[in-house]
């Protein structure tokens, strides 16, 4: 039987595989062990399948399966970005590897793999060598394979790693609902990054919203990378470290800074969710044959983290999904959920413009693997000498805008489909009914542009136009001024009737808050309904609060 490889290995990585190859390469490798099988979760917005691969033993395909024989189920996306392959290629490779060797013998015990090799197949199959196209003096790009790469964007040009909460692309539709019907303990990224000049092969990351809500799942969660990084270090010799650009571009001294802590970005979206959460970002200036190297030592070392702690996953994960019923059963007013985190600027026009910073706690530091400052400024890859840095890290979001857990939201029956399709339960009212709820008037309607959400997509075989190059602004979002105010009034039979205790409760309030900085409103789901002067036609259900009881 002849060697099953993807494109990239069977050209010796001077290839990236099309949505063709891939759908082969799984089919095969369904044909060749009893491990794996394939299932189409939906279709791209050209009509072409979406697949996710399930490997696991035991026959164990089905979610509930998976919760019966108490397996850790680990999702893994690649290719979200269809410039940045190397998660495609190395997720396949890995599958061949943990089902037709003994390397996933003892994992595949304790582990259900739902491996998504490619989510945007359209812009993937988009492939020019000029897509990503290296340019280190305007810090972007990537060290190219021969054949050229697909593009940021999908076939609609829908950015879908700035789709999660509004949800317009197919594709993110999919795999929410993919996402909801497994409901995976860890979910796991796969990026390429471009940007500041460092040393490290990959940088990773994992959710920063809303941290003081989930603390022990994130101290959880960030031990469990800086374990794996150590993991890889050790087993595969790569440098890895969390993610992040230079606070002052070209300089390595002015501290390390991740990127916004809005939901919109998959990782944070998950984040509210409560479930353990993986960003992989391998580096954009090391060759292709590397890149996929280290994006496939981490998917390894983390499959072998969850396999050795597959206990305390399913644990931890337990225990975070019933404090976020909990906040909805038992509403506390003083623990607040944060929905906004942007400081606004106007730009040289008057225009409303948003910033997003990251602070530092105390004593947070840095350890940056990077170059001496003359290459770095120089923009030179590699530079001449490594040198590390201990500066700042720039990783806590404090929100501007925070608001408690109600007991319920009230929601216009318009938004049912919104809501089902970040799987928010909700009743219909079958009569009209009067409630006492806080309600919002709204004082002032402005728009801001929204960038890198979407784009004009070039026809296939021409490139996309660089990030650097500020394409065509094509989508906006709705930023409202409230006023609180409580109001007992009648509701009308078919009203939504939410209530936060469920296990998406937290992500209903960023949802539906109207001055949330990535929720129904701010993604203009609500315009056609608000009225400046009127009240918000979202209206919280106000219950007596109890006030927590003074330490002893």
């Amino acid at each position: 039987m002849t060697e099953l490889l993807t494109r990239a290995e069977a050209s010796k990585y001077k290839q990236t595989s099309r949505h063709s190859d891939v759908l082969a390469f799984v089919d095969e490798l369904c044909t060749r062990t009893k491990l794996v099988r394939r299932v189409d979760f939906g279709k791209s917005g050209e009509g072409q399948p979406l697949v996710a691969l399930i490997v696991s033993d035991r026959n164990c395909f089905t979610p509930e399966l998976a919760r019966k024989q108490k397996k850790v189920i680990v999702l893994v996306e690649a290719n979200i970005h269809a410039g940045e392959v190397e998660g495609k290629e190395a997720v396949l490779g890995l599958a061949r590897d943990l089902t037709l060797t003994k390397l996933g013998k003892k994992l595949l015990d304790k582990l259900c793999l739902v491996l998504v090799p490619n989510f945007n197949p359209d812009g993937n199959d988009r492939i020019s060598p000029n897509n990503r196209k290296l340019n280190l003096e305007a810090l972007e790009g990537q060290v190219n394979p021969e054949g050229g790469v697909g593009t940021r964007y999908t076939g609609e040009g829908w950015n879908l790693n700035r789709d999660n909460t509004k949800q317009e692309g197919p594709e993110t539709r999919a795999l929410a609902a993919l996402h909801q019907t497994w409901w995976p303990h860890v979910f796991i990224d796969c990026h390429t990054t471009d940007g500041s000049i460092h040393a490290n092969d990959l940088t990773f990351d994992t959710s920063h919203s809303n941290e003081p809500l989930f603390t022990e799942l994130r101290e959880f969660n960030r031990d469990m990378l800086e374990r794996v990084a150590k993991a890889v270090k050790k087993g595969h010799k790569f440098d890895s470290y969390w993610y992040g650009n230079y606070r002052v571009e070209g300089d390595p001294n002015s501290g390390w800074h991740t990127y916004p802590a809005l939901p919109r970005f998959g990782s944070h979206y998950r984040g509210l969710l409560g479930r353990i959460d993986v960003l992989l970002e391998t580096y954009s200036y090391i060759d292709f044959k590397r890149r996929c190297a280290v994006t496939r030592a981490w998917l390894l070392e983390l499959l072998r983290d969850a396999a050795k702690n597959a206990t305390r996953y399913r644990a931890i994960t337990a225990a975070e999904e019933e404090r976020i019923i909990a906040r909805g059963k038992t509403p506390d007013p003083q623990a607040l959920v944060g929905i906004n985190y942007g400081v606004a600027t106007r730009d040289e026009k008057g225009a409303l413009v948003f910033e997003y910073p990251a602070y530092v706690k105390p004593g947070d530091v840095a350890t940056v693997l990077a170059y001496d400052e003359a290459s770095i400024a120089a923009r030179r890859y590699p530079g001449k000498r490594k040198k590390t840095y201990r500066v700042p890290h720039h990783r806590t979001f404090i929100p501007t805008q925070a608001v408690s857990t109600p007991v319920a939201y009230l929601v216009p029956a318009e938004l049912a489909s919104r809501l089902e399709g970040h799987g928010v339960q909700f009743e219909r009212l079958s009569g009209a009914k009067h409630y006492t709820v806080d309600s919002y008037r709204v004082a002032r309607r402005e728009q801001t542009f929204s960038p890198d959400v979407a784009a004009n997509v070039p026809p296939p075989g021409e490139a996309e136009v660089p990030l650097s190059q500020k394409p065509k602004p094509v989508r906006f979002e709705t930023v409202l001024t409230v006023a609180p105010e409580r109001t007992t009034r009648e509701f009308p039979a078919g009203t939504l009737y939410v209530p936060t205790a469920q296990r998406t409760g937290t992500l209903a309030v960023y949802l539906l808050e109207p001055h949330s900085d990535d929720g129904l409103c701010r993604w203009q789901f609500l315009d056609g309904m608000i009225t400046t002067g009127e009240l918000y036609p979202i209206h919280r259900v106000v219950e007596a609060a109890t006030a927590p009881k003074k330490a002893e």
